[in-house]
């Protein structure tokens, strides 16, 4: 069954494809209640003037771009560091909010053996989409959205700057992921389910590269 975008966000912080629910059997996940520094960080926020709202939905994964996976359901945006705050760590907002995060649009998809998620995290500057991408890519960061994950990484040909790691998401379930920057956004793609990730990741990761020239916002 395809989890909707949100579940999936709250159980892996982005990272990981739930092919189950909460370790609860409750499907839908439970919204954790903000620390007290995330929920001072948050306050801070609603005070700060925030940036226009720019649609990135042409950014994200394509009917047949991605071998076995195709998007379904409406994609969705929500907008401001505060909206995450369910599903990061309070370290991992305050990191997003230093390097200016605005929003996060993304859409389920459903595959052939699994589902998965495209999705585009939009930051005020280029520099803030590489930073966020370094820490999530490193061992660091995947440990804290998804410990025990024992990635395995590969290389995307043709996507300057794009990683992608395999392993386990907190149900023990296969899933793979693909990142690389474009301007102020960063891109995801991720899978889960059987089979090989690399190839369709990259595939996928390519045509939305070459699609859209490397760019984003448009």
């Amino acid at each position: 069954m395809v989890r909707t975008a949100f579940t999936v966000l709250l159980m892996v912080s982005l990272l990981g494809i739930a092919a189950c629910g909460d370790d609860n059997g409750d499907e839908g996940g439970t919204t954790a209640a903000p620390d007290v520094e995330t929920t001072a960080t948050t306050a801070a926020e609603s005070d700060e003037a925030q940036p226009a709202k720019v649609n990135v939905e042409r950014f994200l994964i394509q009917v047949g771009e991605e071998p076995g996976f195709e998007p379904v359901e409406e994609p969705r945006t929500d907008h401001g560091v505060q909206s995450l705050a369910g599903g990061f760590s309070a370290g991992d907002v305050e990191r997003l909010r230093r390097a200016g995060f605005i929003s996060m649009t993304f859409q389920p998809l459903s595959g052939d053996d699994g589902a998965g998620v495209t999705t585009v995290l939009l930051f005020k500057t280029a520099e803030g989409a590489r930073d966020w991408l370094e820490y999530e890519t490193s061992d660091e960061g995947i440990d804290s959205m998804v410990p025990g994950a024992k990635p395995k990484r590969f290389t995307i040909p043709g996507v300057p700057g794009a990683r992608g790691w395999t392993g386990l998401d907190r149900h023990d379930n296969p899933i793979g992921h693909a990142f690389w920057v474009q301007g102020r956004c960063e891109m995801l793609l991720g899978n889960e389910g059987k089979g090989d990730f690399v190839k369709p990741l990259s595939i996928g990761a390519k045509a939305i590269y070459e699609r859209t020239k490397g760019v984003c916002p448009a």
